[in-house]
């Protein structure tokens, strides 16, 4: 008996192009989430400085200022949930990232449900006070929600009724 191996399934291009977004999305939440844990009980001023003169950003900087007013009202516990937070979703984005390059099924249906619990949250946003970045943001999920979803529904086209059995036993 002969087995005859499955051809590999190819991965659709739209979908490569989403999995390489998602982990670069990945790493650069990663990155953040480390910077934020590592910033706990340390001066934040001191961090802004440092990194605005590695930059070669003039720490009086208006923008250098107000980051420095902005941090210093963060206490510890806030930084630490939120670096946490960003890790744990900075892992979810390079397993699904890895998971849509390898054209596994779970992925496309965990960016379905991940892009389409966003959707509302950012129609509301754009609602509350709009910005073309707003609205750009929105169509690019609404558009990567509909891509994968009608690539779902043809790859798996839904239960067959029982008329559509009978006819296929018909000579």
């Amino acid at each position: 008996m002969t087995i005859i191996p499955k051809p590999p399934r190819r991965t659709d291009p739209g979908l490569q192009v989403i999995a390489v977004v998602k982990l670069v999305k990945g790493a650069l939440l990663f990155g953040l989430g480390l910077g934020v844990v590592r910033m706990i009980n340390r001066d934040a001023g001191e961090v802004v400085r440092k990194v605005a003169v590695n930059l070669r950003i003039d720490p009086e900087n208006r923008i250098v200022q107000y980051l420095l007013e902005k941090l210093t009202d963060i206490p510890p516990r806030v930084l630490r949930n939120f670096g946490i937070i960003s890790l744990f979703y900075s892992a979810d984005l390079v397993a699904e990232g890895i998971g849509l390059w390898l054209n596994q099924a779970w992925a496309k249906y965990l960016l379905l449900v991940a892009t389409g619990l966003f959707v509302p949250e950012e129609a509301y946003a754009l609602g509350r006070h709009f910005t073309w970045v707003r609205l750009l943001l929105l169509a690019v999920n609404i558009a990567v929600f509909a891509y994968v979803a009608q690539f779902l529904c043809r790859q798996h086209p839904g239960p067959r009724t029982p008329s559509d059995r009978l006819e296929g036993q018909r000579p």
